[in-house]
């Protein structure tokens, strides 16, 4: 058998192909290293750059003059799923001072958003975004929450975050926004995450008759909705029969107990008002007295439903006070979420801190919306996106719960 020679500067047969690899991976390497510390110089001026346009610094006065100190930039990270880097906050600094500024922050460096996730100390990672999370639509996953306690989906933030709420969580939800701005999409989405929960009940009154109703036929919550503009005194003795429950439930609370903890046999009833200031003009052009029995039935619900686990979603073009049965009714919302508004409207529910985006919010593309709720102060979202009509309706009759006879009866 032929023996291949050994040779002592390459290492036998094949070596020098390998000594060549090694090379050329050690120089692509040496590449990407230098790559890396220019696009590293680069982020590090222009995020000093930034932070001193949008005001994030110090002035600091030395001998040698005015020193102005921002917040610094560490190390930055290179990863499939994006760019990042490490930075040193201020003293004194919150991670929320970057965020308050991040849509400018970005776009200095040019990107389309950022994150902050808080590290150790008073540093913090800035993940950044190359895509807008609000530029595109995107389908609610087919998924549904099984207890009261499960969040549901409201929505993506502008840093990529998914924003979602738990029903058992305290405070009620209100939703308004201009027609086709995008609030029945979110209701679709909500409900359908909703109804396959078996300790939670959809109640409410729907004058439209769309997103309750015939949809609901042959499930557990279709006996609680009343829906059409026909007979507006039936909405009026269903939301009686609905504060005449919660009544029950107060008045049977045990000792040591100061609310009710949603269960299959008391389910956490969700009281849907679709169009509600529809329902009350109807109201009172044909009967004052009507509109008022309605408007007091809404605020008892909304002041004392907490405890006996009710909450309302209240869904309207427009919060105006006496729209929605005064500003005491509307100060009872926890979780209040614009579409696109006018700029008062958009003052109106979320006060004087939302002003500012008032002019660009009142263009916003449908299903972009504004959210104000605990932990979620003045976020920009984009809510999914469930289909058309017929595929809420598809959802509902495959994914709903049954009656089957174990849910509270008052």
């Amino acid at each position: 058998m032929r023996r291949h020679p050994v040779r002592w500067h390459t290492g036998g047969p094949g070596a020098a192909q390998r000594l060549l690899g090694r090379l050329r991976a050690r120089l692509e390497e040496q590449r990407r290293a230098e790559a890396h510390r220019l696009l590293e110089a680069d982020l590090r001026g222009l995020w000093r750059e930034a932070c001193t346009g949008v005001g994030l610094c110090q002035h600091i006065d030395v001998a040698a003059g005015l020193t102005v100190r921002t917040p610094r930039f560490g190390a930055l990270r290179l990863a499939p799923t994006g760019t990042s880097f490490t930075v040193e906050l201020l003293p004194g600094g919150e991670p929320t001072d970057i965020e308050a500024h991040a849509a400018r922050l970005a776009h200095s460096l040019g990107f389309a958003g950022l994150r902050i996730q808080p590290l150790a100390g008073r540093w913090v990672r800035v993940v950044l975004f190359e895509i807008d999370p609000l530029a595109s639509t995107y389908r609610l996953p087919r998924t549904v929450t099984g207890r009261a306690d499960d969040a549901v989906l409201l929505g993506r933030a502008e840093d990529g975050a998914l924003i979602e709420h738990a029903l058992a969580s305290p405070g009620h939800l209100a939703v308004q926004g201009q027609n086709g701005s995008g609030k029945t999409q979110l209701s679709y989405g909500l409900l359908a995450q909703l109804c396959a929960a078996g300790d939670v009940l959809i109640t409410g009154s729907d004058i439209t008759g769309l997103l309750l109703g015939r949809v609901w036929n042959g499930t557990a919550h279709r006996d609680w909705q009343v829906t059409g503009s026909r007979d507006l005194a039936a909405h009026a003795e269903h939301l009686d029969r609905l504060v005449t429950w919660m009544d029950q439930r107060l008045d049977a609370m045990p000792p040591r107990q100061d609310s009710v903890t949603p269960t299959v046999q008391t389910p956490l009833v969700l009281v849907v008002l679709e169009e509600f200031p529809g329902l009350l003009r109807a109201a009172q052009a044909k009967d004052k007295k009507l509109a008022e029995r309605i408007t007091s039935a809404v605020l008892r619900l909304l002041s004392e439903g907490r405890k006996a686990a009710f909450r309302v979603l209240m869904l309207a073009q427009r919060f105006e006070a006496n729209a929605v049965g005064g500003g005491y009714a509307r100060d009872q919302f926890a979780v209040r979420l614009s579409f696109r508004v006018p700029a008062d409207s958009l003052a109106m529910l979320h006060g004087d801190d939302a002003r500012p985006l008032g002019p660009e919010h009142a263009n916003a593309a449908p299903g972009i919306a504004y959210l104000s709720a605990p932990g979620h102060d003045c976020t920009r979202l984009r809510a999914p996106y469930v289909g058309g009509y017929g595929h809420f309706c598809d959802r509902i009759s495959q994914l709903a719960r049954r009656a089957d006879g174990t849910e509270e009866t008052p």
